[in-house]
């Protein structure tokens, strides 16, 4: 079912869009791995219990400052771009622009196409939590010696990886499903992006808590 000729076609045309966002996203753990002092944090940590809304969560440590804003935030939000434009641009894409009839007139079926289709989005996505946790880890033993719990951390990763495992599953499910790019987003980035805002919002109050059981 695996066609490496079109998987390395895969590679060579959603190249440029990985690396901007592997690039980014370990760029931005770089930043916080520097930026972070408790000293800092415990004062942005005390005006923010002034506010009815607290939108930091708790900064206190490293790890808690990198489970709040990054993969609270930053590694939610650009992950799932990537795969609500990288999914949906791998089958219902295709057939949207008519180039899917030109790949079928290849010797590879459908059956070929949408499974490795689906290992790229997968293995690409699995790369780019690679490079965070190498990055992260390398970054923090440098900047942050001794503050980091690097079995913590690389779960974190992992747990991270694992959600942004699932929203590129119903992505890609419903690249699959649907015959137009527009009625495939509706699903594919509507549920995404609805889990994120339910996420965010039950974690700024007790009051919102209940939004949590909205989100993955």
């Amino acid at each position: 079912m695996f066609s490496k000729t079109y998987f390395m076609r895969l590679v060579k045309s959603n190249l440029k869009m990985s690396i901007i966002f592997l690039l980014l996203l370990c760029g931005l753990i770089a930043i916080i791995m520097n930026v972070f002092t408790p000293e800092t944090m415990s004062e942005i940590a005390g005006c923010s219990t002034d506010m009815p809304i607290n939108p930091l969560g708790d900064i206190s440590t490293l790890p808690k400052f990198l489970a709040n804003q990054y993969f609270g935030m930053m590694a939610l939000i650009f992950p799932m771009i990537y795969l609500i434009l990288t999914g949906t641009k791998m089958i219902v894409g295709k057939v949207d622009k008519g180039d899917m009839a030109c790949d079928l007139s290849t010797p590879v079926t459908r059956t070929q196409i949408a499974f490795t289709s689906m290992l790229y989005l997968v293995g690409s996505l699995a790369v780019i939590y690679v490079m965070i946790g190498a990055v992260g880890s390398g970054v923090a033993s440098v900047a942050q010696p001794g503050e980091l719990d690097y079995a913590l951390f690389l779960t974190m990763v992992s747990g991270s990886f694992l959600l942004q495992l699932a929203i590129g599953s119903i992505v890609f499910l419903a690249s699959c499903v649907f015959n137009r790019t527009s009625r495939s987003l509706i699903i594919g980035a509507g549920f995404p992006i609805l889990f994120f805002g339910a996420h965010l919002l039950s974690g700024m109050s007790d009051k919102l808590d209940g939004l949590q059981y909205l989100s993955l």
